[in-house]
């Protein structure tokens, strides 16, 4: 019998798996971006026992927050058009596979008398 995961839903009413959730906030507190106060608030309590575990899980949010804070519409722009750019150079790859695999071969060359 399979168990159901856990789930958070989102603002917008999307459901996201409570272990994705997890993995992305980890891999976003462990970015160059925030990793020394995150690494800071992690010595202050492991280190120096000055902070209970809800206090850091407390303070987590506002590191990332800061990040985002920081963010101008010509940085989201920026990223917009940089993942933009991936995604149709990956489009033109799988592109360029479904020919290659269809024994289609378009050289872009006009032949013949």
């Amino acid at each position: 019998m399979a168990t159901q995961r856990e789930e958070r839903v989102s603002e917008q009413g999307n459901r996201i798996d409570v272990a994705l959730l997890r993995g992305f906030l980890k891999r976003t507190l462990a970015d160059d971006a925030v990793a020394d106060p995150v690494n800071e608030l992690l010595f202050e309590h492991v280190v120096a026992g000055r902070f209970h575990p809800s206090v850091v899980a407390a303070t987590l949010p506002s590191l990332i927050e800061e990040i985002l804070g920081a963010a101008t519409g010509e940085d989201w722009r920026a990223v917009a058009e940089e993942l933009i750019g991936e995604a149709r150079e990956a489009a033109g790859e799988v592109a360029e596979a479904r020919q290659g695999s269809s024994g289609v071969h378009m050289s872009g060359c006009v032949t013949g008398g």
